[in-house]
C-alpha cells in the first residue's frame, strides 16, 4: 500500500516536472518568436525611415561635364570687387563650373529681372533684394532651394529664419537665399579720432542719454553760434527706419499699421515720442539738418556720429582710407529691453526656373558655397570694402565665438558678427505692402526733414503721414 502510494507520488512529480519543462520551452519559443517579430518590425521601421530620409536628403552632384553659369549682380564698387575675387576661388574648387558675371546698376537690375523671367531669357543666377517680391509669389518666379538643396530644417541652420519670410513661396518652400543686408539704422558710425580727442570711450555709450551727452561734447560751433560740426547726423534712409523702429520698440507696431484694413495711424503717442526724440537733437543744437548730404558731410568730418547701417563702414573705409572709423550698435529706446527692426532689405541670390540637370546642380552648388564657405565673407571683410550683416548663420556664429576669445579675423568681421547677433534676432518686419523706396525715401523722410527744418510741427507731419501712407497702402491691396 505504501509502496503503491509512493510510486504514484513519484509519477505525479515527474508528470508535473515534464509539463513545466514543456511549458517553459513553449514560453521561450513564444518569447523568441516575439523578439524576432519585434526585431523584424524595428528593422523594417529603420529601413523605412532611412528610405524616407534618403528621399528627403537633397541630391546635388558635382557636374561631370563643363557647365557655364550666367550671373546678374548689382554693380557697386565693393560688390563688383567682391565677386571678381570670389568667382576664381569658386571655379578653382569646382573646375567644371564657370561663372560669367554681368554687373548691372541697381535700377537696371530692379527693372530687368522680372520682365526677363517672363520672357524666359533671365540669367541662371540672379541677385535681387527680397523687398522686390512684395505682392509676388516667389514659387512662380524662381527655382526652389528647398527641398532641392536643403531641407526646411537644414536651411534654418545655415541662414537666419527671420530673413526667409519674403523668399518663401505660397507652397511653404524657400526660393532664394538671403546672403547679406546693410542693416539700415542698426547703429552709429563714428569718427574714432574725434571720440579720442573729446575723451569719449565708445564702449561707455549704452543709452540714448549717453548718445546725447557725447553729441554735446562732439559738436563744434562757429563764432556766431552756428554749428560748424554736428555731434550727430541722420541720413534720409536711416532716420525714417529709426523712426519706425522706435515706434515698434514701444510695442505699437499693431497700432501703427492695421494689417487687415491697410490703415496706418501715426497719430499715436508712440509715434510722437519717436519723432520728438529725433527732433531733440536739432533742439539741442547738436544736429544741423542744413549741413548737407551726410554722404558728403560725414566723411568730411562735418559730423562726428552718423546713424546708419554698418555697410557704410566698409563703403567709406574703402573710399577714404585715412578716416579712422568705428561702429556702435544702436541703443534701445528709453525704457524698453530690446531693439526692433521693422524695415529690412536682404540681398538674395536665386536660381532660374529654366535650369535642369547638371546646370541646376551647378547653380545650387554656387549658392551652397556662398552660405557655407567662410572664404566668401572673409574676402570683403579682410579687404575692407564691405561691412554689412552676413546672411550666413554659421559664419556669424563662428565670428562671434572668435571675437569672444579675442581672435576675430579683423575689426570689420567682428563688427559684422556682433551687429548680426544683435540685429537679426530683433527683426520684426512691418507687414506693409509699400516698398522701401516709397515708404522710407519718398514718403517718411521728407516729412521728417520738414520737422527738422521747422517747416512743420510734429503733429502736422504725423497727420500727413497717416493719411498718405493709408492711401498708398490701400492702393496696393
Amino acid at each position: 500500500m505504501k509502496k503503491g502510494l509512493i510510486l504514484k507520488l513519484v509519477i505525479t512529480v515527474l508528470i508535473v516536472a515534464l509539463a513545466s519543462s514543456l511549458s517553459l520551452i513553449g514560453c521561450q519559443k513564444t518569447q523568441t518568436a516575439t523578439t524576432a517579430a519585434e526585431t523584424t518590425a524595428a528593422a523594417e521601421t529603420t529601413a523605412a525611415a532611412e528610405t524616407t530620409a534618403a528621399a528627403e536628403t537633397p541630391s546635388i552632384k558635382e557636374p561631370e561635364n563643363k557647365v557655364t553659369l550666367e550671373l546678374w549682380y548689382q554693380d557697386w564698387a565693393g560688390g563688383k570687387s567682391w565677386q571678381q575675387a570670389w568667382i576664381p576661388k569658386f571655379e578653382e574648387k569646382h573646375p567644371n563650373i564657370k561663372v560669367n558675371a554681368t554687373f548691372l546698376p541697381f535700377e537696371e537690375l530692379n527693372t530687368k529681372i522680372f520682365p526677363a523671367i517672363a520672357a524666359g531669357n533671365e540669367a541662371d543666377l540672379l541677385m535681387f533684394y527680397d523687398e522686390w517680391l512684395l505682392g509676388k509669389d516667389a514659387s512662380k518666379i524662381f527655382a526652389p532651394i528647398t527641398p532641392q538643396l536643403y531641407s526646411k530644417e537644414e536651411i534654418k541652420k545655415v541662414t537666419f529664419e527671420s530673413a526667409l519670410s519674403r523668399v518663401t513661396g505660397s507652397d511653404g518652400e524657400i526660393y532664394a537665399v538671403p546672403w547679406g543686408t546693410g542693416a539700415n539704422a542698426a547703429g552709429i558710425l563714428i569718427h574714432k579720432d574725434l571720440f579720442d580727442e573729446a575723451g569719449i570711450d565708445q564702449n561707455s555709450i549704452k543709452t540714448w542719454d549717453d548718445v546725447k551727452e557725447a553729441a554735446k561734447k562732439l559738436t563744434k560751433y562757429k563764432a556766431d553760434g552756428k554749428i560748424e560740426r554736428s555731434g550727430i547726423v541722420f541720413t534720409y534712409t536711416e532716420a525714417a527706419n529709426f523712426f519706425l523702429d522706435m515706434i515698434a520698440e514701444q510695442g505699437a507696431a499693431g497700432k501703427m499699421l492695421n494689417v487687415d484694413t491697410g490703415e496706418w495711424n501715426l497719430n499715436i503717442p508712440e509715434a510722437k515720442n519717436s519723432l520728438e526724440m529725433l527732433k531733440s537733437f536739432v533742439d539741442d543744437k547738436t544736429f544741423d539738418p542744413t549741413s548737407g548730404d551726410p554722404f558728403t558731410s560725414f566723411p568730411n568730418k562735418l559730423a562726428a556720429m552718423l546713424v546708419i547701417g554698418p555697410w557704410a563702414l566698409g563703403a567709406w573705409g574703402d573710399q577714404y582710407p585715412d578716416l579712422k572709423l568705428d561702429y556702435m550698435y544702436m541703443p534701445k529706446y528709453p525704457g524698453v529691453d530690446k531693439n526692433v527692426h521693422t524695415v529690412v532689405s536682404w540681398a538674395c541670390m536665386a536660381v532660374s526656373k529654366r535650369l535642369e540637370g547638371e546646370k541646376r546642380d551647378a547653380a545650387l552648388i554656387y549658392i551652397k558655397e556662398m552660405l557655407e564657405n567662410p572664404e566668401f565673407y572673409d574676402i570683403p571683410f579682410k579687404t575692407g570694402f564691405w561691412v554689412g550683416v552676413p546672411g550666413s548663420k554659421s559664419y556669424v556664429d563662428s565670428v562671434v565665438k572668435l571675437a569672444a576669445e579675442g581672435n576675430a579675423p579683423n575689426r570689420a568681421a567682428e563688427i559684422a558678427g556682433t551687429v548680426a547677433s544683435e540685429y537679426v534676432p530683433s527683426i520684426k518686419l512691418l507687414q506693409t505692402k509699400i516698398s522701401e523706396p516709397d515708404l522710407i525715401r519718398a514718403i517718411i523722410f521728407p516729412e521728417l526733414q520738414n520737422v527738422f527744418l521747422g517747416q512743420k510741427t510734429v503733429d502736422e507731419a504725423l497727420k500727413y503721414l497717416t493719411t498718405t501712407l493709408t492711401t498708398k497702402e490701400q492702393e496696393l491691396r
